[in-house]
């Protein structure tokens, strides 16, 4: 698999992954869910690669980074409370985190 497609399917998963806790967390319409995940991990997720793979070689500092701005951006989005959204943010970050471990390790 090639570098890009790598970094095309590792996004595809993240947003698959956490739409998943986004829907088990927050109980919004599907739709709204799927779009929120988009949204962020379009964001979150090439920044997060660029990073690790060419500039900062820490994983997990990189992913609290990660955690903590997805949060904001939960809590902006879905209008939840700032501890709700870090809770779904850190779960949502845990399974993608761990999926993406159990795959491109």
């Amino acid at each position: 698999m090639s570098f890009l497609s790598a970094l095309a399917v590792a996004l595809l998963l993240t947003i698959l992954t956490e739409f998943a806790v986004y829907l088990l967390l927050l109980r919004e319409r599907a739709q709204k869910l799927l779009l929120y995940s988009i949204l962020i991990n379009s964001f979150t997720n090439p920044l997060f690669n660029f990073l690790y793979n060419f500039e900062i070689h820490q994983l997990y500092p990189l992913e609290m980074g990660v955690a903590l701005t997805e949060s904001l951006l939960i809590m902006l989005l879905a209008e939840v409370s700032y501890p709700r959204a870090l809770l779904v943010s850190l779960a949502a970050n845990l399974a993608s985190l761990a999926i993406g471990l159990l795959i491109f390790r």
